[in-house]
């Protein structure tokens, strides 16, 4: 018996037909995990808050110099002297202070609570048809007096510490 023959008895390997498919079957696999990750498929999920100001009616006749400090109080119903908040979002926040800025003069109101803009999509939800709004007394404290036409600058803080931006005219 020779030597050289025993050895290669004992080897055997796999056919050309079955690498291939093996080769293929891993390049695939490894191309769909690289496009997954670049192109986002396989993104992790996060609730995230998307709260926006969405429309305002404040009226100059509700903000003067002789006015009363009072808190805005939030509503699933409309008023007047008001604020739209929404959230197109995946998480809810709470609002907790509106600040309006007129002639030079800052003045905050807080929000009583609760004021939580919920999360699109979920029950309640404060979406296009259902938004929440942060209404205002009669008679506001604001120096100096709002006059109708007068532009104003605001925020409105939300309870994870986002600050909204907003600008309007007074009515």
């Amino acid at each position: 018996m020779k030597i050289s023959n025993f050895r290669s008895r004992g080897r055997r390997a796999i056919s050309p037909i079955v690498a291939t498919v093996l080769i293929v079957a891993v390049t695939l696999v490894a191309s769909v995990a690289i496009a997954g990750f670049v192109f986002g498929i396989f993104s992790t999920q996060s609730n995230t808050a998307q709260v926006s100001v969405t429309a305002q009616a404040l009226l100059a006749s509700g903000f003067l110099t002789g006015g009363t400090a009072i808190n805005a109080v939030c509503n699933v119903a409309s008023g007047t002297n008001q604020m739209t908040l929404s959230n197109i979002g995946t998480a809810a926040a709470t609002a907790t202070s509106v600040s309006i800025t007129f002639a030079g003069t800052t003045t905050s109101f807080a929000v009583t609570a609760p004021c939580t803009i919920t999360a699109a999509g979920l029950t309640g939800a404060t979406t296009a048809g259902n938004p929440i709004f942060v209404i205002f007394g009669a008679t506001n404290k604001l120096t100096p007096s709002a006059v109708s036409g007068g532009t104003y600058t605001g925020t409105v803080t939300l309870s994870n510490g986002a600050v909204l931006l907003f600008t309007g005219t007074f009515q």
